[in-house]
């Protein structure tokens, strides 16, 4: 219950910032999205979608500028089948690069399940959205500890996980309730999608 009240002011803020983001039924990502959409949609095994927040917040709601200037790299798998999209300050992929990150399973994959399972017994759901609760796993609290917290949920029967470096805890909180207001992108594999729904 605690856990609950803490959050609620940070989740009702969300609701405010997002507020014009949710009522759209169209998805209109964060700017640095919006030119590797369709590699991130055709990488995206058929059937699948991704969701995207409407804004990337780093130390701040205004801190748009930083944000932008950020490197995309879109990461696929195919044993198991998975996608990420990473956030980096440089182009090598070395780990002090990553700011953050966001990612999308299959929900009966055996390594995204046990994930799952650590985020759940870490601490009470959060609503993200009608039938969404959301784990919060912070990183401080991990074993081993890490310098990233994630958001991992359920949703379109997938597994989706927001990473973003520990400090910016309440912002991975408002991004993960974007990501799960917006309207998903639908893989370019999937014969039947017929764009964003």
């Amino acid at each position: 219950m605690v856990f609950r009240c803490k959050h609620f002011g940070i989740l009702a803020g969300a609701i405010g910032l997002f507020l014009i983001s949710a009522v759209r039924s169209e998805a209109i990502p964060a700017p640095i999205f919006r030119s590797h959409l369709q590699e991130i949609r055709e990488n995206l095994p058929s059937g699948w979608k991704m969701r995207l927040p409407a804004r990337i917040l780093l130390g701040g709601p205004a801190d748009d500028d930083l944000a932008n200037q950020l490197i995309v790299k879109v990461i696929s798998t195919r044993t198991p089948p998975g996608l990420t999209v990473g956030l980096f300050t440089c182009k090598a992929s070395t780990h002090p690069c990553l700011i953050g990150s966001l990612s999308v399973d299959s929900a009966t994959s055996e390594n995204a399940l046990r994930e799952y399972q650590r985020h759940q017994a870490a601490a009470a759901p959060i609503k993200l959205a009608n039938g969404v609760r959301g784990y919060l796993l912070h990183g401080p609290v991990r074993k081993p500890q890490s310098d990233f917290s994630s958001v991992m949920w359920e949703q379109d029967g997938l597994l989706y996980t927001i990473t973003f470096l520990a400090v910016e805890r309440q912002n991975l909180l408002y991004m993960a309730y974007s990501m799960t207001q917006e309207a998903p992108y639908s893989s370019l594999a999937n014969p039947n999608a017929g764009g964003i729904r």
